[in-house]
């Protein structure tokens, strides 16, 4: 029998462990907060959270409107019901009740009408006030006009990864400079967390159903305040 399990890294700035090396990927940095914190909290029984003990709210009210929350999903299959049980995994770590960009990292070969499904499911929760704007990544130039045309709430920003996309495509400059849309670049790999890398760190672990990074951003300097992973996962 399978148990589902939600794990929570918690404010990885606030790992002492947790050291930046030349070269550090997203991934690697994932990699060695699950090491660090699941060492800790994973022998304390098969309980259906495992967190931190410390883990509690990340913000507190009066902070809220001098920080920008960023929250960006990675899906193991684009399945539309675990965008909201993701975004609010991560709002419920920050204390808050919605972020002010919600990305999604576009999964590879998705059909237009799964992709379809998939935007409708991030523009609900708009709808339900959960995010104030949407976002995509790893999307081509013409898979994202043709999403940007059917939507009913615009993605307002786009993701490049310069790792993989050297130049940006001059048809997506164009584009996006006239419809107003953010271009940003990162360097997160499509697969943050393989199933593999996880079971190197738990074995008795399976598949990653989902993993979710959020982010706090001062307005006024620029720094980040807060930033951690949740992820979706079960046991055999």
């Amino acid at each position: 029998m399978t148990k589902g399990l939600i794990i929570h890294t918690g404010n990885i700035l606030q790992l002492p462990d947790l050291k930046r090396k030349p070269g550090h990927t997203p991934a690697d940095e994932l990699y060695d907060a699950l090491k660090i914190q699941l060492c800790k909290t994973f022998s304390n029984g098969d309980a259906e959270i495992l967190a931190p003990l410390e883990l509690s709210s990340l913000l507190v009210p009066e902070e809220r409107n001098s920080q920008k929350i960023t929250v960006k999903l990675f899906l193991s299959s684009p399945q539309p019901e675990f965008i909201k049980l993701a975004l609010t995994a991560a709002l419920n770590d920050l204390g808050s009740t919605c972020a002010d960009l919600f990305l999604i990292s576009w999964p590879a070969g998705i059909s237009q009408e799964d992709g379809i499904t998939l935007w409708n499911a991030m523009e609900t929760v708009v709808d339900q006030e959960l995010a104030y704007s949407l976002g995509i990544s790893d999307v081509d130039t013409q898979a994202f006009v043709e999403l940007h045309n059917f939507s009913r709430i615009k993605p307002e920003a786009i993701q490049i990864n310069l790792e993989s996309c050297c130049v940006v495509p001059p048809e997506l400059v164009t584009f996006t400079r006239e419809n107003n849309i953010q271009l940003l670049t990162h360097n997160d790999p499509q697969n943050i967390l393989p199933a593999e890398t996880l079971k190197t760190v738990v074995p008795s672990l399976q598949e990653v159903i989902w993993t979710v990074r959020y982010q706090t951003l001062l307005r006024c300097r620029g720094i980040i305040k807060n930033k951690g992973y949740v992820v979706s996962t079960y046991t055999a």
